[in-house]
């Protein structure tokens, strides 16, 4: 079930124009972070605190998450948090855009898998 602020939420990126997938995309981060909070017991109305953005983190690097997957969903919780403060709901912004998305070392990317010319011969034919 959705929660009644991520349906607010919603409302307000139609109302301001986003883009069907960019809702779909910030509406589902969102309730998965809300989903999150409430299986840890909290009863989310809406108050933002430093402690869920922290923990929400920690569980989707523990959950080996994609570090883009990971930014990607801090983006979103930062406009939900935005609006929240926006609306009323809580009074402070929370999520630290430098500090909560997952930096990659230099260095650490993952490496290209290259293919040889022989297999490239053999997907052509």
């Amino acid at each position: 079930m959705i929660n009644e602020l991520v349906k607010k939420f919603k409302m307000h990126l139609q109302e301001d124009g986003m883009s069907p997938k960019t809702i779909e995309s910030y509406v589902g981060d969102t309730c998965a972070f809300v989903t999150f909070l409430e299986e840890k017991g909290v009863d989310f109305n809406g108050e933002m605190k430093r402690f869920y953005i922290t923990s929400y983190r920690n569980y989707l690097l523990e959950n080996q998450y994609e570090i883009s997957t990971i930014s990607k969903k801090v983006n979103s919780i930062y406009s939900f948090n935005r609006y929240l403060v926006d609306s009323g709901c809580t009074k402070d912004i929370v999520v630290d855009i430098a500090k909560d998305r997952v930096k990659l070392a230099y260095g650490s990317e993952r490496q290209v898998e290259v293919l040889t010319d022989k297999q490239v011969e053999q997907i052509l034919f």
